[in-house]
Formats: structure tokens, sequence, C-alpha cells
């Protein structure tokens, strides 16, 4: 890859990269401060990353002064697809250097927190694990990185690469995107400053909640990025009512519009976020499978009322925001119950929120064009357009979400198949690929594979989980794009 014509691609990496090096000081002081001597672990992969940070940004010299320049395809495509592996190989240096894990196992597991999928070799909640603090501080750290990242390429880069397909429908269509680098920095800053704030948020309830600072931050940090895991440490075994409403209300955030709450912020209105139709479709779904799960808790295993609500509404809310915590052991519950959550990982929350998934507005857009199309068949005379707020979908974004649709099915279904070579069932490698492609791993525990469980996949299939992981993360169409770039390069080369 040359450098020729990528400044911003540079650009972009190297403060991604500084960004990084930023948040293994945290750790790093951390470890010093209770003596676990992991400074090497922590020290080594911070130069790396500022070194390889202040590199790239030399590559792209000038950029941050550029304020016309516009973001090519070429640029946002490699950008979206190339951060998190890179960030990974960096990241996961702390477990090798520690003698955790070996150099896949590691791979994995720092792509797990860096997607937010939450799928993990090790269990950081038990305190007797052998697992230093200062590495699940760096774990919890990971997630929240990733999902400001996600977030601000979700707002600024994704969009022009795949046709702003779907971020037009976001903040009652009044969002629109620019590849000028100067709006593109613009709504960066407004969705880190939403991220920022629904953090702070998170951390003041999980210490409310009765969690000292350090565990509040680390409940904080890993719930606000959906980066929940399948633990029953977290809330299953202190069975505590108020620390799972802290989760609760943080999850239900996370799964939100960034640039809405911008929006309703700067615009001084709650009614702006009442007035959008995608957020109000959230909270239904949310709202509705909650009720189901409590009303079938009751029946099939005799909970009072508050019980069935209580168990009910955290795992909708848990699934359905992409983190995947436990307040009960969901994996024994009937069949019917199971699939359901699973359906909430792959519906998602909003667009433009740390959410995985298809999000709640592709499906609304697929569901009136159903609509529109049986109206259509039966009056063939009648113009019938699809509708989000009031406002027609232009047919542009109709076909690449009915795109988008299709080739998250078809992925879906390859991955599982090649995930079943490993030799999971059928069943259960569809869940993994499930949990791998919306982010939301705790779909794995659903159908056998516990916290740690992926360990004993061989190397292979934990590479495969990893680069699943990066396609749901990057839309599916971000990695296409690449892959046909690098097609078109070969096929001029020869």
């Amino acid at each position: 890859m040359q450098a020729k014509g990528m400044n911003l691609f540079w650009w972009l990496l190297g403060r991604s990269l500084l960004a990084l090096a930023a948040a293994l000081a945290l750790p790093l002081g951390l470890s010093l401060w209770r003596g676990e001597h992991l400074t090497t672990a922590f020290l080594l992969p911070l130069l790396l990353a500022a070194g390889s940070g202040v590199l790239a940004l030399m590559q792209g010299h000038g950029e941050e002064n550029s304020r016309l320049r516009t973001l090519t395809v070429r640029e946002g495509a490699w950008y979206i697809v190339a951060v998190w592996p890179i960030a990974a190989l960096i990241s996961m240096l702390p477990y090798i250097l520690a003698g955790i894990l070996a150099p896949v196992a590691a791979f994995f597991e720092s792509m797990s927190a860096l997607t937010t999928t939450g799928l993990s070799c090790l269990d950081f909640a038990r305190e007797n694990a052998g697992v230093p603090f200062s590495l699940a501080l760096w774990h919890s750290l990971m997630s929240w990185l990733g999902a400001m990242n996600f977030v601000i390429i979700m707002v600024t880069v994704l969009p022009q690469v795949s046709g702003c397909f779907g971020i037009t429908l976001t903040a009652r269509q009044t969002m629109h995107f620019s590849p000028v680098w100067k709006r593109l920095r613009v709504s960066a800053r407004q969705g880190v400053a939403v991220y920022m704030a629904f953090s702070l948020f998170a951390f003041i309830l999980f210490y409310m909640a009765g969690l000292d600072p350090l565990h509040a931050l680390l409940g904080a940090l890993t719930a606000i990025s959906s980066g929940g895991d399948s633990s029953i440490y977290a809330f299953m075994i202190p069975h505590d009512a108020a620390l799972e409403l802290a989760a609760g209300v943080t999850m239900l955030l996370s799964g939100t519009s960034m640039l809405l709450c911008w929006q309703a912020f700067a615009r001084r209105s709650l009614r702006l976020l009442w007035q959008d139709d995608e957020l109000r479709t959230y909270l239904a779904v949310v709202g509705g499978a909650g009720l189901l799960l409590a009303v079938r808790l009751m029946r099939e295993q005799g909970l009072d009322l508050i019980e069935g609500l209580r168990y009910g509404l955290f795992q909708a809310v848990s699934f359905a925001s992409g983190n995947g915590f436990f307040s009960a052991p969901a994996w024994v519950w009937p069949d019917g119950d199971r699939l359901l959550l699973m359906l909430l990982a792959v519906i998602g929350g909003c667009m433009g929120s740390a959410a995985g998934g298809l999000h709640i507005v592709r499906l609304k857009v697929l569901l009136k064009l159903t609509k529109a199309e049986l109206r259509h068949t039966l009056h063939p005379r009648m113009v019938v357009s699809v509708r989000i707020d009031g406002l027609p979908v232009p047919v542009k974004i109709v076909g690449r979400i009915l795109a988008f649709f299709f080739l998250y099915v078809v992925v879906l279904i390859l991955f599982s198949i090649l995930l079943s070579a490993t030799g999971l069932t059928l069943m259960s490698s569809l869940a993994l690929a499930v949990g791998c492609m919306t982010s939301t791993g705790s779909v794995a525990t659903l159908y056998g594979i516990g916290l740690g469980g992926v360990g004993a996949l061989p190397a292979w299939g934990q590479l495969v989980c990893c680069l699943l992981m990066v396609i749901g993360r990057v839309e599916i169409f971000s990695f296409l794009v690449l892959v046909d770039l690098g097609l078109h390069s070969l096929a001029r080369k020869w």
C-alpha cells in the first residue's frame, strides 16, 4: 500500500494508535500502584503504539489543516478494515508478555474486546482466576475504545464507503453526511461527546449501586460499549437488584443513537427523542420481548411477577444492546426463549449506537418494503413509497439495505458451515457465528459455548471468528469494497 493518495488513511490510523497508547497508560499506572509487576507488559505495547502512531501521522502530514480535503472511498475502506487487526496486534501484547495467553488466543482476546463481542478465553470476573486486575481493566478499556471507534466510523467514514446507506435514516434525516474533512471532524466530536457523557453517567450509576470506584469503572466501560460477556459472576452471583438496574439503564443507553442524542441536547428538546421512529421501535422491541420472556418465565418456572419482569427485561435489553450479560441462567431456558434472545441480538439497537446487528431502522425499512410490495401487488397502479418518520426513503438506500440483508444472511450461513468443521454442532456453530457477527458473543453461550469455551477451538477456528468479528463490525460492505479494490489492483498488474 503506497502513501500516495492515502494521507487521510495514515492520519486517521495515527490518531487511533495514539489513542490506544494513551489508554495503555491507565493499566500501566494501575499495575504499578497495585504492585502487579506488569510494567513491561504494558510499557512495551504503549511505546509501540505511540511510535507507530507518530510514524503514521508523519505519513499523513498536513491533513489536519486541510479543511476542504475530501475522504475517498479507498482511504475510508482501508481505514475501516485495517484499524481493527492493527489495533488487535498491539493490544494482544500485554497478554503474551504477562504469560497469560498464547499468541493466537491473545489475538482473539484483543479482537473480541475491540469489536465488543465479549467472547473470551479467560474469565475476567473471577478475582481468584489468576488474572491481574490491570489486565481486566485493559480488557474493559479495549471494549470502550472499540465501541467509540465504531461510533466514530459509523457517523463519519462508513457513509462514504458504503454509499450513505443507513446513516441518513437517523436523527429524523436532519443529519446529512459530507465527505469533507472539516465536516467529518465535527461529526466525530459530536459522537465522542455523547459517548463520554454516557460513560460518566454509567460510572455514577454503578457507583451508586454499591460498587467500589475501580469495579464501577470496569462495569461502566464494559456496559456502555456493549462489550459485556457471559460471565455469571457479574450479575448472577451478586444477585443485586440495584446493580442490575444500573446495568439495565446503561445497556439501554448503549443501544440508542449517539447522533440523535446530540441533536436532542443541541436543540434542548427531549421531544426530539420521542419523535424518532427508530428509538420508539427500539424501546417497543425491548419492552415487548422482555414482557414475553417474563410471561414465559412465570409459566414455565413458576416465578412471581416481580422476578419474571426483573429477569425478562434484563435479558431482553442485554441481548438487544449487544452486551449479553446474564442475570439468570438463560442457557437452560426453553428453546423458544433462547431463540428470541438470539433474534434480539441479530436485530440489534439503533443506527449510530455501539450495538451491533442489523439495527432497528434497517429492519423497519425491510418490513415497510414488504408491506409496500404487498399493496402494490393488490393495486398495481398505486404508487407506494417507503417512509421513515414521515419522510420517503430514497430508492438507492432501500436497494442497499436489501443488499446488506442478503449479504448478512449469506455470510452467517457460510461461516456457520465453516465453524462446524471445528467439531461444534451445527446449532452451536450458528450461534457462534451470530455472536461474532452481531458483536454479542453470549449468543454462543446460549447453545453450549460458555465463557472461556472458545479457548478449546483450534487456532484456525479462533482466527475465523476474528475475521467474522471484523466483517460484522465494518458492516460487510467496507470489507467487500477492500476486496474488490485488491482484485482490481491484481488484475491491472497481470
